[in-house]
């Protein structure tokens, strides 16, 4: 993981760390589109539908930074999928789900200080605000 600091972050650090989250939407999305289809119940499966929702847009906000940086995204699904689809019952996944949400967070409070680009800056604020009103819809 990418050291945070309030001076500008170098281009190769920025890098490395949309390419980690990208990793981590994709495997939140997936988890998410995949506990959708085994709920039934309503309240949940509105959760997830709004997390699946979520997981998709932080991929696309992460995906306009790493074109707008020339850099080609990775194709990766982060670890936490496999953690997160061994966990049964779903209600246990869904606090697991919330801790990921809770990851992202962090880590884009820790890093976005060091985000001198106007436009990566704007995109990374939009993936915290996603991942704030999620976590916060979970615990409603």
């Amino acid at each position: 993981m990418p050291e945070s600091s309030s001076h500008p972050m170098p281009a190769e650090q920025l890098g490395e760390l949309l390419q980690i989250l990208l990793s981590a939407e994709r495997a939140g999305a997936k988890v998410a589109g995949e506990s959708l289809r085994q709920s039934e119940d309503d309240a949940q499966r509105a959760l997830l539908q709004q997390i699946l929702q979520g997981e998709g847009d932080s991929c696309r906000h992460l995906l306009n930074c790493l074109n707008h940086l020339g850099l080609e995204p990775n194709r990766d699904t982060g670890a936490f999928y496999a953690k997160a689809m061994a966990i049964e019952p779903l209600e246990e996944r869904l606090q697991f789900v919330d801790r990921g949400q809770q990851w992202v967070i962090r880590t884009l409070r820790e890093h976005l200080p060091g985000c001198d680009d106007a436009l990566i800056r704007a995109e990374l604020e939009e993936v915290l605000r996603i991942h704030e009103q999620n976590s916060a819809a979970a615990h409603n």
